[in-house]
């Protein structure tokens, strides 16, 4: 396994020992396992909620807790599309950062392969796919709009 510094150059990061390591907070466990649904259609492997626990210490290190993704996740709303809405405006970083880091930690893993590889040639069923995507994407972001209006998220 990579250390940090070698995954993010220029990022110093201390890990201290397992025997240190506090417990995984439930709000974090939750945290992870709700932003990997709206990622994902498969249920999230226990070990990548272990790892985006790590990952958040040595990214998030002093940073308070994120009020903007704790009332995401309290009111279960939909990330993808807030995410989108706040990435647009230049807003909500935070929520930007983790959910690459959960897409960076599943991408890694076997289980979730087909979720990132095409293996198979299929111009028709991509052309397909593409304008699926196109129309999501609006879907996306006006459901974001609206939820970061009607929730005050900004």
């Amino acid at each position: 396994m990579q250390s940090c510094n070698a995954i993010l150059p220029g990022v110093q990061a201390t890990r201290p020992p397992r025997s240190h390591v506090p417990p995984m907070t439930d709000d974090l466990a939750a945290e992870a396992r709700y932003l990997h649904a709206a990622l994902f259609p498969q249920p999230v492997d226990p070990a990548i909620v272990e790892r985006y626990r790590d990952a958040h210490r040595l990214l998030f290190a002093g940073e308070p807790s994120s009020p903007l993704v704790s009332r995401i996740v309290e009111r279960r709303l939909d990330a993808e599309a807030i995410e989108y809405a706040l990435r647009r405006r230049n807003a909500g970083r935070e929520l930007t950062r983790k959910l690459q880091m959960l897409c960076y930690l599943a991408e890694a893993r076997a289980a979730y392969q087909d979720e990132f590889v095409n293996r198979k040639t299929r111009r028709a069923r991509a052309i397909l796919a593409l304008a699926a995507a196109a129309l999501r994407s609006r879907w996306k972001l006006l459901k974001g709009e609206l939820l970061v209006r009607r929730h005050g998220l900004l």
